[in-house]
């Protein structure tokens, strides 16, 4: 959008970690995690968001250029919600804690994702649709609607609704905060998806009617919403 907005862009990926570390160095107690493996724990969440990323780019840009549209992405940051949890269990976690820590990095995975969001608003990537009362893209080359900046506010709404839920329900199962979070944010996500744009408009439909981000969402939240109902299941026959 302006000259150097690519390095504000990717150090917003920074500052999210950096609250990320912050909130578990606070948080670690609360979950029975020492302060040394809350920081080992944030560390592998940060490169596992990196490469979930990346994979999840490498995927859409497959998967497109199978249908016949050449738009390709680098990295899709949303790949970080889908991967991460999995690529987790490559990494050195102490027995018994990955759903525990899972929990505890739950807030800062979505506050990275949110301020990569807010990255892609001086990036120029991931814009609105074409609205004459928005914001000069010119990558776009039209004003667009500040859809960046909504999904940003959208994301600390869900932060501050999912979280006060977790911390004061008493009927909340240890390695469910992930689960619930995402959940709520799909079902935001796939909304704001009808006002991104689109250089292909066929890709608003090419995934089984839905855009690709859409089918993911639905993908996240029925997985989500049957986690959340097994855990709930065992922890009732316990």
């Amino acid at each position: 959008m302006f000259k150097g907005s690519n390095y504000v862009y990717y150090g917003m990926y920074l500052v999210g970690f950096a609250i990320l570390m912050i909130i578990n160095l606070k948080d670690h107690e609360r979950y029975k995690i020492t302060r040394k493996n809350a920081v080992m724990y944030s560390l592998y969440t940060y490169v596992c968001g990196v490469v979930g990323a990346i994979l999840m780019g490498k995927i859409y840009s497959a998967l497109n250029s199978y249908l016949g549209f050449k738009a390709d992405s680098t990295v899709a940051i949303f790949g970080a919600v889908v991967f991460t949890p999995f690529l987790l269990l490559v990494f050195p976690i102490k027995r018994g804690e990955w759903k525990k820590a899972l929990d505890m990095l739950t807030p800062g995975i979505l506050i990275i994702l949110a301020c990569a969001k807010f990255g892609c608003s001086f990036a120029g990537c991931c814009a609105g649709l074409v609205w004459e009362h928005g914001v000069y893209n010119p990558l776009v080359g039209d004003k667009v609607f500040p859809i960046q900046v909504c999904e940003f506010v959208t994301m600390i709404i869900v932060l501050i609704i999912t979280q006060t839920y977790i911390r004061k329900t008493k009927h909340f199962v240890v390695g469910t905060a992930y689960p619930i979070t995402f959940a709520v944010y799909s079902v935001t996500r796939f909304i704001w998806e009808f006002f991104r744009y689109y250089e292909f408009e066929e890709l608003r439909t090419a995934y089984l009617g839905m855009t690709f981000w859409q089918f993911i969402c639905l993908l996240v939240f029925v997985s989500s919403v049957t986690i959340i109902i097994v855990s709930r299941l065992q922890q009732k026959k316990k």
